[in-house]
């Protein structure tokens, strides 16, 4: 059985500051080490429930997993912030595998509690699908459907994992810290936290011929506010954008690959219409 493990940074065990998930933080190199650690303990959950083959994607930002810490079972996808990688969350992913797992997830921009909330960029305040709020689980889950892989796993503090099982209960979770605040949690114990992500990783496993596939209905109608109106104006560059607000874009497709091409093209647009002065 072939599993991808996508792992985030902001909702790893004990993480609560941006000086902890940005490599020019002042405790980051602590935080790689844990996200490591939260890695490895879903690593060795999918082997103890029969994973045959495990690559584990690092997404967040560039070259956090400690790849001579990681699990010696598990391949890493590893890639500099200018790479290329069009799948992003699920790179390495394709119709070879059997399951996805997400550790270390967040909460959508806006979440009143979520540890470090935010959808992709900052300079994104909600992004809409068919009109319904969604975080990148969800973009992710249902571009994981669209490839023909169910999605078995969410760790992270409470607010994603019980928003993740409100739209999708066959998913197993483990929260490893309780949100009180943007930037402020209980944090569980470095050994309970990683017992959980290790038994929730095995029961995903355990359970991946009953999981189904996640999609949106069609027609997909991809809707995003932006924090800036030059970040919205420059998106209907793109053919089938169309601006429907001062900060608002849509866009709408039957194919869903569409949907996420556009929207990670608007991403990389997004991030060079960053106000160049400060407030």
């Amino acid at each position: 059985m072939k599993v991808l493990i996508s792992v985030d940074m902001e909702g790893i065990s004990g993480i609560v500051s941006r000086q902890e998930t940005l490599p020019s933080g002042q405790y980051y190199n602590e935080a790689r080490r844990w996200m490591t650690w939260d890695t490895n303990a879903a690593v060795e959950g999918a082997l103890a429930g029969g994973a045959t083959e495990i690559v584990v994607t690092d997404p967040h930002h560039q070259l956090n997993i400690l790849w001579h810490e990681l699990h010696p079972q598990a391949q890493l996808v590893r890639r500099d912030l200018i790479a290329f990688c069009p799948l992003y969350i699920l790179e390495g992913l394709d119709e070879t595998f059997d399951l996805v797992l997400f550790v270390g997830q967040h909460t959508r921009y806006g979440h009143p509690r979520g540890i470090i909330s935010h959808t992709v960029t900052r300079l994104f305040a909600d992004v809409r699908i068919n009109g319904a709020l969604v975080d990148e689980v969800k973009l992710s889950t249902a571009m994981a459907g669209y490839m023909g892989v169910p999605v078995g796993l969410v760790t992270g503090d409470d607010a994603i994992c019980q928003e993740t099982q409100a739209w999708w209960p066959q998913v197993e979770t483990a929260m490893v810290k309780y949100a009180i605040d943007t930037y402020a949690a209980i944090c569980l114990p470095k050994e309970e936290a990683h017992a959980l992500i290790r038994q929730a990783a095995q029961r995903a496993v355990e359970k991946v011929a009953t999981l189904q596939l996640f999609t949106f209905p069609r027609p997909v109608t991809l809707e995003i506010d932006f924090l800036s109106p030059p970040a919205a104006a420059r998106m209907t560059l793109l053919p089938g954008v169309e601006r429907t607000g001062d900060l608002t874009v849509r866009y709408v497709s039957d194919n869903f690959d569409y949907i996420w091409r556009i929207f990670w093209a608007m991403v990389y647009m997004a991030s060079k219409t960053r106000d160049p002065l400060p407030w």
